[in-house]
């Protein structure tokens, strides 16, 4: 019932109208799920990222069903920033491989939908907001990754850089 329940929830989100911007299609072509040894370098070259700017972040990987794959949380980051970087994530999965600043745009124009999702999510909160992305691994979507800790611009880029770390795309081709 609660599977339910999140699949018609989730294709409201996907069908809300948005007037700023297009709306990216929704994947479909999932292939397999990232592995433990993909996750594990995405979030060491996150990771590098971040200290390389002196960033204290948490880093979780999902794969395509919404299962944590693998998370890290850098000495010095907040306790909660590993909840809310799997929420971020768990919010690009759920709709089919959104990106954060796209959802947190949905949220912006239909904010009665996205205000009724938090508790959707088995473990993790759907957090439609910027520092999450899609993982796209030879074309067809892998995952996903959220970031917290850092400036929301920042988790971005530190997440940007492990995808890449990875040889994987935040697009499907």
């Amino acid at each position: 019932m609660r599977c339910l329940a999140i699949c018609a929830l989730v294709g409201m989100i996907l069908s809300a109208p948005v007037a700023v911007r297009a709306q990216s299609a929704p994947v479909t072509s999932y292939g397999n799920s990232i592995t433990l040894a993909q996750a594990t370098h995405l979030i060491e070259g996150a990771r590098n990222y971040a200290q390389s700017k002196s960033l204290t972040i948490s880093i979780v990987v999902l794969d395509t069903a919404g299962y944590l794959v693998a998370s890290a949380r850098m000495d010095g980051a907040p306790f909660v920033t590993p909840e809310i970087a799997r929420g971020k994530a768990y919010a690009a999965i759920a709709t089919g491989g959104v990106a954060g600043d796209e959802l947190a745009g949905r949220f912006t124009q239909n904010p009665m939908v996205w205000s009724n999702t938090a508790s959707l999510g088995y473990g993790a909160p759907l957090v439609p907001a910027e520092g999450a992305l899609p993982i796209f691994i030879n074309g067809t979507l892998a995952g996903s990754v959220g970031a917290s800790g850092a400036p929301s611009d920042e988790d971005v880029n530190a997440i940007r850089a492990g995808i890449a770390s990875i040889g994987a795309t935040t697009k499907q081709k």
